[in-house]
């Protein structure tokens, strides 16, 4: 073949190559406001955890709560709690476990899942939430969030469009 047909071909995978990575769709997931005002948005692998950390209840018993993106969805993977006696849930979920150890009540698996999650954060007496965004820091959002409805979304989005959006969060 001629070099300027070969160079030509070329050219064209590569531009095919760049169409099709940009167009390359990813779970993109987003948090935002009651009012719609979204705080943080990022494109995450499959899997991508995510943590709640709460102080629940006048007895300040911590909560750990994980989440996976799996699928499209929110799952909860395990939640963790130091003390049974603050109503906190003791019944093994269906197609789940209880475990404990020095530390930690555990409860793993159950199949939770959602769509859209709908988190209320309290404030530095109540609650005292905080979030760790697998790989993007922890979020203190009980000062930065007080008292705000969040809503946690997942969606498929092109690579192209999938750019961090940080707006009101302090990472640290």
């Amino acid at each position: 073949m001629p070099r300027k047909i070969l160079l030509l071909l070329f050219f064209l995978f590569l531009l095919s190559l760049g169409i099709a990575l940009a167009s390359w769709p990813v779970n993109v997931i987003s948090i935002r406001l009651e009012n719609g005002e979204t705080v943080f948005s990022e494109a995450i692998p499959e899997g991508w955890p995510f943590t709640s950390r709460i102080v629940h209840s006048l007895e300040k018993t911590p909560v750990e709560d994980e989440y996976r993106v799996v699928g499209g969805r929110i799952w909860q993977w395990e939640e963790r709690f130091r003390s049974n006696n603050a109503g906190l849930p003791t019944v093994v979920p269906s197609n789940g476990r209880f475990l404990s150890n020095p530390d930690w009540f555990i409860l793993r698996g159950g199949r939770n899942r959602w769509d859209c999650l709908h988190y209320r954060v309290g404030n530095s007496s109540f609650g005292r939430n905080t979030l760790e965004l697998g790989g993007s820091g922890e979020i203190r959002v009980f000062e930065t969030l007080e008292g705000q409805r969040l809503l946690f979304e997942v969606s498929g989005k092109p690579w192209v469009r999938s750019s961090r959006v940080l707006r009101g969060v302090d990472l640290r």
